[in-house]
Parts: C-alpha cells; structure tokens; sequence
C-alpha cells in the first residue's frame, strides 16, 4: 500500500511540474494595459464598426486593420530575438516580418471583439512530410492570422494586403485551402495568394508561435504555444 501511495504521489507530482512549466512558457493572448494604449493608434484612420456589422462591415474593418499595420511596420526585417514584439514593439520599431505582424494583428482584432487564432504554415512541398518540415532547417514558413467572421474563418496575411476570400467574397480558411490542394480543386480567388506556401502541400498548427522559443518570455529552448489555441488542432 505505502509503495502504491509513493507512486501516485510521484505522478502527481510530475503532472503538477509539467503543469506548472507548459503554463509558465504559455504565450498570453490577453490585452495588456500598454496594448489598449497603443491599439487606437493604429485605429486612427479606420471606422469603427457599426453596432451590428454585415460580413461587408467585418471585411471591410480587418482589410483597414491589416493595411494599418503594413503601413506602420512596412519594412521587412524582423524584431530581435529575446525580446517583445507587442504592438508598441512594432509601432515604435517601424519594421517586422510575419511572426511580428501577425501577433499585432491578432491583438488589434481581439480588441475590436473578434475571435482570432494564430497560423504556423510549413511547406511540405520538398519533404512530403509534416513531421519532416518540422525538424529541417530552411523549410520555408509563415505566421499568419484567422479571424472569425460572421461567414466564416479569414486568413489574414501578416506580410502583404491579402485576405482569403473567393471571387463571390466568401471567406476561405486555412483547412479548406488545404483541402483544395489535397483534392486539387482550385479556388477561383479574389486575389491571387501573394506567397506559393498557399497554393502548394503545406501543414499547419494552430497556437505554435516558434519552433526556438525566442520570441516570447522566458525566451529559451522551449517553443512558444498559445495552449487554447493549440488545442483546436484537434478539436
């Protein structure tokens, strides 16, 4: 009995330590007090959404919202390692690339009421493996932004003025555009994907924000995970 007491003890205890170190290396969606502060500088020259928004109302707004960050942050090189990338990180850097503009992105939307969950894509055109693109270097990646519309999941692009909508302005997400290449069915775009990561065999993971675990506290070896997120992977 006290051999099986020890061993339950000793579980328990290895599930509250694994418990205590996935949360502390979670990374917080939450708004903090500097990112309210901030945020409405980006809103600066969009329209609020009216009461009750249309899907037109939604788009609009997200397309005015990504366009604001692109304008702020135009050029292409990414925030330090090891520290912040929060929406004052960008306004004051002027510079980012998509890890940092997607999370900015994601945050501005939250605060106007959107649900939004962050993009990890990984081409799996050259491996033809998921697990594969995740341990070879080089394997070209994106972080980009979903948001939840009134039709619909959107992919909003952290890199360039592209939304994921169709030539009847239907909203496409992430796992029907995997589908499409999996079936090879084209999807008769608004706008022509600005990058091939959307158009050839690529995987995705939900909440996966880096592989390095430099881009968020405490900035170590361990991959920054948004664990709400992460979860719809399998939801």
């Amino acid at each position: 009995m006290y051999k099986k007491l020890s061993f339950l003890l000793a579980i328990g205890i290895v599930f509250v330590c694994t418990i205590a170190i996935l949360f502390y290396h979670a990374v917080d969606n939450s708004l903090s007090e500097e990112d309210r502060q901030y945020i409405p500088r980006y809103l600066k020259e969009v329209p609020s959404l009216p009461e009750n928004p249309t899907f037109a109302d939604e788009l609009a707004y997200i397309i005015l919202v990504q366009r604001s960050v692109l304008n702020i942050a135009p050029r292409n090189d990414g925030l330090p390692l090891d520290q912040k990338r929060e929406p004052k990180d960008l306004y004051v850097a002027k510079t980012g690339l998509c890890y940092d503009r997607s999370r900015v992105i994601e945050k501005i939307l939250r605060y106007s009421g959107f649900e939004t969950r962050h993009i990890f894509l990984l081409s799996t055109k050259d491996t033809g493996s998921a697990v594969k693109s995740l341990v070879t270097p080089g394997v070209s990646s994106h972080a980009v932004t979903e948001v939840l519309t009134k039709r619909g999941w959107l992919i909003v692009d952290s890199n360039d003025p592209w939304v994921s909508t169709d030539t009847i302005n239907h909203p496409i997400s992430i796992v029907e555009i995997q589908s499409s290449i999996e079936k090879s069915v084209a999807i008769q775009w608004s706008m022509k994907p600005p990058t091939s990561i959307y158009v050839e065999p690529f995987t995705f993971i939900y909440g996966l924000y880096s592989r390095h675990g430099r881009f968020y506290l405490p900035y170590n070896f361990f991959p920054d995970v948004n664990y709400v997120e992460l979860i719809q992977n399998i939801l």
